[in-house]
């Protein structure tokens, strides 16, 4: 399981691509724990519809663990709740 940062702003978003990408090398389905989260801009997002995109063409996905309220709202500014949280674990 990969633990989102509270902060994930541009500055964090080559490093989350990494971890992201070899996570995704070494499993099916990708479980990402958000409770952390406190604040994301467009560019962490972006990052996250890239991985979603990248998976569904392995026919794999994101699984998310836990909530955050400041990931879903930027999510949701952006219009891609649906994209991105079609399944939430909690």
């Amino acid at each position: 399981m990969l633990k989102l940062p509270p902060e994930m702003a541009i500055n964090h978003v080559e490093s989350l691509y990494h971890q992201i990408f070899q996570d995704s090398m070494e499993t099916s389905d990708i479980t990402i724990d958000i409770s952390e989260v406190q604040r994301a801009d467009t560019a962490s997002i972006q990052l996250l519809c890239a991985v979603q995109k990248h998976l569904l063409t392995l026919e794999h996905k994101i699984v998310w663990h836990g909530e955050s309220d400041a990931l879903a709202q930027a999510v949701n500014e952006l219009g891609l709740t649906h994209y991105l949280f079609h399944s939430i674990e909690n």
